[in-house]
């Protein structure tokens, strides 16, 4: 049964008044948990939350502008579970600012998570995240007209994996659950396979050899491993349909590739791929990680008191920034907060997005970004004689960076330098060494 009390309702007696002297109900209406009782908590989405529940039968249900009130304070104040069943429980300005009474408070962790979980797939932290801003922009008065974009990368809380770990670490899983619930089929794989994987996550492959050689032929071995358990239990939805083995095939695909049967370790895989199993969302950027990102735009008005975030998109890590122009400036024409100008750096300031803001009244304002000319200047810069293979005993050029070999490579004994003639235009080594001599 729902149980909803409307936090704009006054009453006839407030619990309060009995517990709290005017000079600390003063204190409490100044700090946070005034500005969340008058102004936030009716924003909370207790009617959404209500929607779960019979309007008339059943057990009532905790009142549910505090859990909603709850879910938004432990996020904002980074609590864990049970530092928020604390402070429902027993901390009073948490009392104040949910509109419970004065007096100690009882929550389970079981009921704290089914909200929670309501939040997620409902959505709701986005409609949240929305109201409030608009009212905190209404009631401040906070100029929107500049305001600035970027992206802030969110490491996963998972351990990070490399890929011959990864794939090994996915085995395992599958592995341990196929021989909870289906012994004969454990039974039935190869010996030496199920050995591979019998040690625990953190001691496997523990013995290997750390040379490179070594390393590569382990890989190998485990990707043709994953290979035959995808291809053996593919066709058994018993199986197939376990979140063990789907982690395991998307691996597989991500990291390898099959022709005839014959399987290959990617050279490279990009970002776009899972970086651990216990987190299947997380991707990879090349520069700052595994985990997540969000694109947030803020105010960035110098006659602001104070800046707000003005919109928070979570996206994986390996999407461009340059994608995210468009569905930022979306969610700032949906609560009418488009600025002015829109300030971003050059990821985000290519012509196409630049057009796409002038539509919607927007000018985007950013660094432009250097010409294919400047691109290629720079990358010669970078480039150094080291970079080439060069014969330590004739110092003859073997080849280029790119395994282009030379056309001739003829050392002079009398003034110690080699000339060398590169492939016309092969790639930007060959011409750097062209260049360079």
């Amino acid at each position: 049964m729902r149980t909803l009390v409307n936090p704009q309702q006054t009453r006839l007696f407030d619990p309060f008044d009995g517990v709290l002297t005017p000079k600390a109900r003063r204190r409490l209406l100044d700090s946070w948990p005034g500005v969340f009782r008058h102004v936030l908590l009716e924003l909370m989405p207790a009617e959404a939350l209500a929607e779960h529940f019979d309007a008339a039968m059943g057990r009532p249900s905790k009142e549910l502008y505090s859990m909603a009130g709850l879910i938004f304070l432990a996020e904002y104040f980074d609590w864990t579970k049970d530092e928020a069943l604390n402070a429902y429980c027993f901390h009073m300005d948490v009392h104040y600012a949910l509109n419970l009474e004065p007096v100690a408070q009882e929550l389970s962790m079981r009921t704290l998570e089914r909200n929670i979980a309501r939040f997620k797939n409902d959505a709701l932290a986005e409609a949240v995240m929305s109201d409030v801003t608009v009212r905190l922009v209404e009631l401040l008065g906070i100029k929107i007209d500049t305001q600035r974009l970027d992206s802030t990368h969110i490491f996963s809380d998972m351990a990070r994996f490399g890929r011959t770990r990864l794939m090994g670490v996915a085995i395992k899983r599958f592995l341990t659950q196929l021989k909870r619930h289906d012994l004969g089929a454990y039974e039935g794989l190869d010996d030496a396979l199920r050995q591979r994987y019998a040690p625990g996550v953190n001691q496997l492959f523990a013995d290997t050899a750390k040379d490179s050689e070594s390393r590569r032929l382990l890989r190998q071995q485990v990707a043709e491993d994953m290979h035959i358990l995808v291809k053996q239990f593919a066709d058994h939805p018993k199986h197939s349909d376990k979140t063990t083995y789907q982690a395991m095939e998307r691996i597989f695909y991500e990291q390898c590739n099959v022709q005839e049967d014959k399987v290959t370790v990617k050279t490279k895989t990009g970002g776009n791929v899972m970086q651990n199993p216990s987190d299947p969302d997380a991707t990879y950027d090349g520069h700052k990680g595994p985990g997540y990102q969000a694109q947030l735009s803020e105010t960035c008005h110098p006659d602001n008191d104070v800046q707000l975030i003005t919109c928070a998109i979570p996206q994986t890590a390996a999407e461009a920034d340059s994608d995210a122009v468009e569905p930022v400036l979306d969610d700032l024409e949906h609560n009418a907060l488009l600025p002015e100008q829109l300030l971003g750096d050059t990821h985000y300031c290519s012509d196409e997005n630049v057009q796409q803001a002038a539509q919607r009244g927007v000018e985007l304002v950013g660094p432009v970004s250097g010409s294919e000319k400047s691109k290629e200047e720079a990358s010669y810069e970078r480039l150094t004689i080291d970079d080439f293979d060069i014969d330590e005993h004739t110092e003859e050029v073997k080849c280029c960076p790119a395994g282009h070999k030379p056309d001739t490579s003829v050392p002079d004994e009398q003034t110690g330098k080699t000339t060398t003639v590169m492939p016309a235009s092969a790639c930007s080594g060959c011409d750097f060494y062209g260049s360079s001599g």
